[in-house]
C-alpha cells in the first residue's frame, strides 16, 4: 500500500508563516503529494517547491501571487491546482506543460479574458473562473475536448457570450 504524503500548512495568523518555515526547513520534498500552501501570504513560489517533484495536489489560494515560476513545467504528476484569491491577471501558460493538470480554480482573480490558449491544457476537465473580471471568452473554447465544468458565475459576460456558450458547451 502506497503512502500518501500529505503537508497541511494552513495558516490564517503568523502560525501559517512558522508553518511555511516547517516546510521550507523539511529534507525531503522529493516524494510530497499533497500541499496546502494557502494564506501564507506569498508574494511569490517559494523555490523549495521545486523539489515537489511528484506533487499531485497543490493549494497556493488565499496569497497574493502574481506569476507562477518556469519550474511548474516540471509538475508533470500535477492533477488539481488551487489559485484562488490571488492576483494573477491571466491563466499562467506554463501550466499548459502540466500535463495531467485535470482540476484548474483559478477563481477570485483579476482575469480579463479566456483566450484560445485554454486548448493547450489537454487534460483539464474543470475550470473556475468564479467571481473574475473576465469580459471576454474565445469562442474556440467549445473546441476544447476535456472540458467539463466551466464556471463563470459572477463576470461582467453579457447575455449573448452567454447564449453561443451555452450552446456549444451542450
Amino acid at each position: 500500500m502506497r503512502l500518501l504524503l500529505a503537508i497541511f500548512l494552513l495558516s490564517s495568523s503568523l502560525h501559517g508563516q512558522s508553518r511555511l518555515k516547517a516546510f521550507l526547513a523539511s529534507e525531503d520534498r522529493s516524494s510530497l503529494e499533497r500541499i496546502d500552501l494557502s494564506r501564507c501570504k506569498l508574494s511569490e513560489v517559494p523555490p523549495a517547491l521545486k523539489e515537489c517533484t511528484e506533487l499531485r495536489e497543490l493549494d497556493l489560494s488565499k496569497n497574493d501571487l502574481k506569476e507562477l515560476p518556469a519550474f511548474f513545467k516540471d509538475f508533470r504528476q500535477l492533477e488539481i491546482l488551487r489559485l484562488s484569491k490571488n492576483q494573477l491577471a491571466s491563466i499562467p501558460e506554463v501550466l499548459s506543460l502540466c500535463p495531467n493538470l485535470r482540476e484548474l480554480h483559478i477563481d477570485q482573480n483579476p482575469i480579463d479574458s479566456l483566450s484560445a490558449s485554454i486548448l493547450s491544457f489537454s487534460k483539464l476537465e474543470i475550470l473556475d473562473l468564479w467571481d473574475c473580471e473576465i469580459k471576454y471568452i474565445s469562442p474556440q473554447i467549445c473546441q476544447h475536448q476535456s472540458l467539463k465544468e466551466l464556471d463563470i458565475r459572477r463576470n461582467f459576460l453579457g447575455t449573448r457570450d452567454l447564449t453561443w456558450l451555452i450552446d456549444c458547451l451542450s
